[in-house]
């Protein structure tokens, strides 16, 4: 499955976020940018659409960034998706649609919608977080 660059970059950034702003501390387009390897200019983007999507709060003057605007644990795949990318989620409604297509739409890519909508509104963005987080602890173990 491919996904756009634009979700990928997103999730990521929100993972960050999740993982670094433990007990209300911020977390800077910088320092994001600096972890990810991903451009500012592109995380502005993205940021700005997350914000719209009321996934993540900025805060601004000394010691502003990003915080996530309710727990991680509140936070459902479907939702970033749907905030990046309503393309994936979209459903296929048959309105002017008939022949091979209408059934396409219903043998095929409703079904297909409805699992892949099950499967990420049951995934919460914790979860993966907190996998993410043991990994990069496993990546700095040294072994003696």
């Amino acid at each position: 499955m491919k996904i756009s660059s634009k979700l990928e970059c997103g999730i990521v950034a929100l993972i960050d976020i999740a993982i670094n702003s433990q007990h209300g501390k911020t977390v800077s387009i910088a320092g994001i940018s600096k972890r990810q390897n991903i451009s500012t200019k592109y995380l502005e983007q993205i940021l700005v659409a997350l914000k719209q999507a009321r996934l993540i709060r900025g805060q601004k003057g000394a010691g502003g960034g990003y915080l996530l605007s309710r727990p991680a644990e509140d936070i459902y795949f479907d939702q970033i998706i749907n905030a990046l990318d309503l393309t994936i989620l979209s459903g296929n409604d048959n309105e002017g649609v008939s022949g091979i297509r209408r059934v396409m739409n219903d043998e095929i890519w409703r079904p297909l919608d409805e699992q892949l909508t099950g499967l990420t509104s049951g995934i919460s963005l914790a979860q993966i977080a907190e996998k993410c987080a043991a990994s990069e602890q496993e990546e700095f173990m040294y072994y003696i």
